[in-house]
């Protein structure tokens, strides 16, 4: 894979970023029935949320994240198949630590599916820990060490 640049998404990314998210997903949709429409609304997401872009020749992952009450929350992150286990999600999440840092913010929150194994394996290598478990979601959080003035 040739070098991954980065850049803020707008609404004309939307179909592109919606078939970067179906074939990120396309194995957990195919295996986990009751898994939620990962790409439905993301014109909405890029209006109201921060919406970041792995560009490799195309959109090859997507992060989405938003300040929720007291944390920087991430509603999804994805990397197309080609593209994963290069450091592509990694390199994404610092996009919403560096928000929580600057909004002073001491944590990040996400919610995963309890049958997304690899996922939850993989954020707990980047920190994660499990907070709650609720039917078939798992909500996960990271603790930052933010500089308090």
């Amino acid at each position: 894979m040739s070098k991954i640049e980065f850049r803020t998404a707008a609404v004309v990314d939307a179909d592109e970023v919606t078939r970067c998210l179906g074939s990120a997903y396309a194995d957990a949709m195919s295996r986990i029935e009751d898994l939620p429409d990962v790409t439905a609304g993301i014109a909405d997401d890029i209006k109201t949320h921060r919406v970041v872009l792995a560009i490799s020749g195309g959109i090859v992952g997507v992060i989405v994240f938003d300040q929720v009450d007291d944390a920087i929350m991430v509603f999804n992150l994805a990397v197309a198949p080609e593209a994963q286990g290069q450091g592509v999600a990694r390199r994404l999440m610092q996009f919403a630590e560096e928000e929580a840092m600057l909004r002073k913010l001491s944590k990040l929150k996400l919610r995963t599916h309890k049958m997304m194994k690899d996922t939850i394996a993989m954020y707990r290598h980047m920190g994660w820990k499990v907070t709650d478990q609720s039917g078939s979601g798992l909500t996960m959080e990271k603790a930052l060490a933010v500089d308090p003035d």
